[in-house]
């Protein structure tokens, strides 16, 4: 056998060894930590840090302690949106919080984590077209409970729709290839690992 053709020959054993040219495996979410930015098509993210933080209680009721995460986020559209709570379904949002898909260590609480925004000194829940807007999302720290160390959160992105079967126009969060799946599992663009800070009191 010729050796251009042996080394053809070979090539094409290896590719079809690891499932063939269409099955080549997903590109690995990108590994973060404070202080990155992510674009994600509709918002650009920069995760700012995460902290612990104390709430105090009143008239002789115990305090609240919280684990907080801070991005500054953009959005890159051109119609104002929400910032909507972390993702806790693995469903379709277009909301910037949406896109929040995943946190570990999980923080349960009886009514689930809590988000804020401010830009330029106003507080909203709305991220307005090109305005960076901070933005906090707060999970309450059951008794007992203590902050971790560190948590990862996994981040979504997101992807335009103009016209379709299924979907409505407009902005989506991201999913695999899911040739056959009634319900593709959504793309993990990044994984963000924060330290969690003390912080003291919250506010």
């Amino acid at each position: 056998m010729p050796i251009a053709a042996l080394v053809v020959a070979t090539g094409l054993g290896i590719v079809a060894a690891f499932g063939g040219l269409g099955d080549a495996p997903d590109k690995p979410p990108k590994q973060l930590g404070p202080g990155a930015t992510l674009d994600q098509e509709q918002f650009l993210t920069k995760f700012v840090e995460s902290r612990s933080t104390v709430e105090p209680g009143s008239f002789g009721t115990p305090g609240k302690r919280f684990v907080e995460i801070e991005m500054e986020v953009t959005n890159k559209g051109d119609a104002t949106t929400r910032v909507g709570l972390p993702n806790t379904t693995g469903g379709d949002s277009s909301f910037f919080a949406g896109s929040l898909l995943k946190m570990t260590p999980e923080i349960k609480s009886e009514y689930g984590p809590a988000a804020s925004a401010s830009a330029e000194g106003v507080e909203s829940n709305q991220l307005q077209p090109g305005m960076a807007t901070r933005v906090v999302i707060k999970y309450e720290l059951p008794d007992g409970q203590r902050a971790p160390e560190r948590v990862r959160m996994d981040i979504g992105t997101f992807e335009f729709a103009a016209e379709g079967i299924i979907l409505v126009p407009g902005w989506h969060l991201a999913t695999e290839d899911g040739a056959g799946s009634a319900r593709p599992p959504l793309t993990v663009a990044a994984q963000v690992t924060l330290p969690v800070q003390p912080k003291g009191t919250s506010g």
